[in-house]
C-alpha cells in the first residue's frame, strides 16, 4: 500500500471513530430529553430512583435561591467633595463641573448603584484634598449642591486621621526620624509628638488626607476614617 492511501486509511477510520461516538452521545441526550418531558413517565420502583428521575424532582420543587446583597467596599472609604449640602444628592446633576475645576485633579465621578446617574467623589486615602482658599470646585457648582464656607476658619469635615504605628518610621527606629505629616498638616495644632510618634487632634483634624499623601511609609502609616455621608 502506498503511504498517501496508507494516511488515507488512518484518517477515515479516526473519522468514522469519532462519527460514531457522536452518534451515541446525540442517542443518550436524546433518550434524557425525553425521559424528561414524557407526560406519562414509567414509574421507577421504591429505593430505586435513577439520577433522571432524582433530577426531575429537584426541577419540580426547586429550592428558593437566597438573595444576598453585596456591600462594595470601595463605597466605604469615598467622601462628597467640599461644602456637600445635606441635599446632595437630590440637587447635584452630575455635570462634573466641580471635577474639572479641581487644580490637583482629586475627584472623580463615581456611577451610583441604583441608577444611572454619577456623582463626586473623592479617597483620601488615595489622594488627598488641599483645601483650596478660594475653593474652585464649590463656586464651580452650578446648582448650589455644593455649599460655600461663610467664615475663613470654617473647614470641611471629611474625618479624623488615624496613626497606624506599627508601619510608622519613627516606630522602627524609636527616634523622631520623620515628622512629614507635622509639616504638611494645613491646619495649626492637629500634629502633635507624644514621644516620637506623631497623635492627632480629633478636633482639629478634617481629614483631607494630606497627612496620608505625604507619608512616606509603605503601606501608609496613617489612615483616614471617613465619616460615613
Amino acid at each position: 500500500m502506498k503511504r498517501k492511501d496508507l494516511f488515507r486509511e488512518g484518517f477515515k477510520s479516526v473519522f468514522q471513530f469519532t462519527f460514531n461516538k457522536a452518534d451515541e452521545i446525540s442517542e443518550a441526550i436524546k433518550e434524557v430529553w425525553e425521559e424528561e418531558t414524557d407526560p406519562n413517565p414509567k414509574k421507577q420502583p421504591k429505593g430505586k430512583q435513577t439520577l433522571n428521575s432524582k433530577h426531575s424532582k429537584q426541577k419540580e420543587n426547586p429550592k428558593p435561591t437566597p438573595v444576598r446583597k453585596r456591600k462594595t467596599r470601595m463605597f466605604q472609604t469615598l467622601s462628597l467633595p467640599p461644602g456637600a449640602s445635606s441635599d446632595f444628592f437630590s440637587l447635584c446633576t452630575g455635570c462634573n463641573e466641580c471635577i474639572f475645576s479641581c487644580p490637583y485633579a482629586v475627584l472623580f465621578p463615581v456611577t451610583a448603584t441604583d441608577s444611572q446617574n454619577s456623582f463626586p467623589h473623592f479617597d483620601p486615602n488615595a489622594k488627598a484634598c488641599h483645601l483650596c482658599s478660594d475653593w474652585p470646585c464649590i463656586n464651580a457648582c452650578p446648582e448650589e449642591a455644593l455649599i460655600p464656607y461663610e467664615m475663613s476658619d470654617n473647614t470641611p469635615n471629611f474625618g479624623k486621621a488615624k496613626l497606624l504605628k506599627d508601619f510608622c518610621i519613627n516606630q522602627k527606629t524609636g527616634e523622631t526620624t520623620c515628622n512629614a505629616c507635622f509639616v504638611t498638616c494645613p491646619i495649626e495644632k492637629t500634629v502633635k509628638f507624644k514621644g516620637n510618634l506623631p497623635v492627632f487632634s480629633q478636633s482639629n483634624c478634617t481629614g483631607c488626607g494630606l497627612c496620608v499623601e505625604t507619608c512616606p511609609s509603605f503601606p501608609k502609616a496613617i489612615q483616614i476614617k471617613l465619616i460615613q455621608n
